[in-house]
């Protein structure tokens, strides 16, 4: 199986807490893509990921077992994708940049500091990266 297609069938997945409240979510499997800004729309999205889950192999992300999953697991434990086995970038970056073994996604559409996060941004960040 080619790089590609591995990256293809994760459901990739970032979201933006607050202290207890789900402020954002972004996802995409392949071309299909999800993301809610708007407190909402975030059930909606929800939803709509874990309908994506469906046709995954494994869900992935950028710190997805220290942050993501467990905050979901909590909040929303019947999601279909929080059973999927799990590729966290945030864990196979040092073995892959052993020089740089705390590596953080390198947010370059955020010029500003203060800037708001895109996590549908983030997911495909976080693709690149396992790529890399």
């Amino acid at each position: 199986m080619s790089v590609d297609n591995f990256l293809a069938r994760g459901l990739w997945l970032d979201l933006e807490t607050g202290t207890e409240k789900l402020n954002a979510v972004g996802g995409f499997l392949g071309e299909e893509t999800c993301a809610e800004t708007e407190s909402a729309g975030i059930t909606a999205a929800l939803t709509r990921l874990d309908e994506l889950a469906t046709r995954a192999d494994y869900v992935a992300g950028h710190n997805l077992l220290e942050h993501d999953l467990p905050f979901l697991q909590e909040r929303y434990p019947h999601l279909r994708l929080l059973k999927l086995p799990v590729v966290d970038t945030l864990l196979l970056s040092p073995l892959a940049f052993p020089q740089n073994p705390h590596h953080r996604l390198v947010k370059d559409y955020k010029l500003v500091r203060d800037s708001v996060n895109d996590p549908l941004a983030d997911a495909r960040l976080a693709a690149t990266l396992l790529r890399d």
